[in-house]
């Protein structure tokens, strides 16, 4: 998602969901904290778990884990 605009990165995003199995973990990459914001917005908080985020130089990082 660095360098994405927004709506083409959260489709990507919601996409790339939809087509993990349970319990696999999608790696999101993003630089702008509006992107990160909506990204919550567009995925359905019931179906997945934050296992991971962190904040690097130019970009932060979070990994969510998808539910049954």
């Amino acid at each position: 998602m660095r360098s994405s605009i927004l709506p083409i990165a959260l489709l990507q995003a919601s996409h790339a969901f939809r087509k993990m199995n349970s319990g696999e973990t999608l790696e999101i990459l993003g630089s702008d904290l509006y992107t990160r914001e909506c990204l919550f917005k567009v995925l359905p908080a019931s179906r997945y778990e934050i296992v991971g985020t962190a904040k690097e130089r130019s970009y932060w990082r979070i990994l969510l884990r998808k539910k049954i």
